[in-house]
């Protein structure tokens, strides 16, 4: 059978229709080029719609008290810095622009990804990463179990608080009268109550912790913690408290503003405030039994403070 003879002069369908795609793409990459080169300088650079201004931010969610880091700030699909555009107009001056402002800042509450940066979200120049970023000037930290202080669990980072203990003024009887009220029953000694902590801090809000178990292997409890913010004169009380004081209330503070008093009212009332046992106390011996027992309604002379004045 014999074959069709071929012209030379044709040009096969497939390299036909790859040319013309190929003239097709060129012109619509000219086209782009040109459009490219006419637009601003804004567009054409890093891609910011006129009018509009790209805003650093986390692209993952930082806890509080963290150290800023580059890698914090850059895109891992891109290697780019990540940032969100917002009109001019609407960029408060509180907001931070360049992100060299943020590197080696450290975080005063924590902040979720995608979310800009203000001043407020940051601790003052200077500051230490970790936990020790949330203490106060003057103050000390203090780990404490969160199920020895009643009212204390829902407290949030930065709130404030007062602690009350009530001790048993005799240790013989169960009765104790809560800050709340509930007094003893009839016939009973009264309990007494003092404030071991004026104006706390929540540093570190409640958060589980692994305690050790006995014996090399064995799981440890699961204990509720926070740690607080207390005076370096409170340290004492408060441990003090938490071992032997027969319940301790937490006090929280409105959040309000105006609502903190100064600095040096808060030391007054401190250096003014009694102890649990300020009530005068005897040693009393009988036989060979002997023991401390209170004495109320009576001023003893404290040490050093020379004879008690006449009719005392």
């Amino acid at each position: 059978m014999a074959s069709r003879p071929r012209h030379r002069g044709a040009i096969p369908s497939k390299p036909l229709f790859l040319l013309v795609s190929a003239v097709v793409l060129a012109g619509v990459g000219m086209a782009l080029l040109y459009r490219s080169a006419s637009e601003p300088a804004e567009v054409r650079g890093a891609g910011v719609p006129p009018g509009m201004v790209g805003v650093p931010v986390a692209t993952l969610d930082l806890p509080s008290y963290t150290e800023i880091h580059l890698e914090h700030l850059l895109d891992p699909a891109t290697g780019q810095l990540a940032a969100v555009y917002l009109p001019e107009e609407s960029i408060l001056d509180s907001t931070i622009v360049d992100p060299r402002e943020l590197l080696g800042r450290v975080l005063a509450r924590k902040k979720s990804a995608a979310r800009v940066f203000r001043e407020s979200d940051l601790m003052p120049v200077g500051t230490r990463p970790g936990v020790v970023a949330g203490i106060p000037a003057g103050k000390r930290a203090l780990r404490i179990d969160a199920s020895k202080v009643s009212g204390i669990i829902g407290l949030r980072q930065g709130d404030r608080f007062d602690l009350v203990a009530t001790y048993p003024t005799n240790p013989r009887r169960s009765a104790v009268e809560s800050v709340y009220g509930g007094g003893p029953a009839s016939g009973m000694k009264r309990a007494r109550s003092a404030v071991v902590a004026d104006g706390a801090t929540v540093v570190s809000a409640l958060e589980n912790r692994s305690v050790p178990g006995a014996r090399a292997g064995r799981t440890g409890v699961i204990v509720q913690e926070m740690v607080i913010a207390l005076g370096p004169d409170e340290i004492p009380r408060v441990t003090e408290a938490l071992e032997i004081a027969k319940r301790i209330d937490c006090i929280p503070r409105s959040g309000l503003p105006g609502d903190s008093r100064p600095e040096e009212a808060v030391v007054g009332a401190r250096s003014a405030r009694p102890s649990p046992y300020d009530e005068p106390v005897i040693d009393v011996i009988e036989g060979e039994r002997r023991s401390l027992r209170f004495v109320p309604g009576r001023v003893l002379p404290g040490v050093g403070a020379g004879p008690a004045q006449a009719g005392r």
